[in-house]
């Protein structure tokens, strides 16, 4: 069961591009590996940017 785990500042996750994200993943996994589309899961995550640390800080 391969699992693509993705984690995207909030703001990107919505509603419209959330399948849209799913679908495009899944697609290349499954092209890119062979594994059968049905056996691949998709996580979306947002997340804030206040809850997102580069380089030691808090994002913005």
């Amino acid at each position: 069961m391969p699992v693509i785990d993705v984690k995207l500042y909030d703001r990107r996750v919505t509603e419209e591009s959330v399948p849209k994200m799913i679908e495009a993943l899944t697609n290349a996994l499954h092209e890119s590996s062979g594994a059968a589309k049905e056996h691949i899961h998709v996580i979306i995550q947002g997340i804030p940017p206040k809850h997102w640390g580069k380089g030691g800080e808090p994002g913005e």
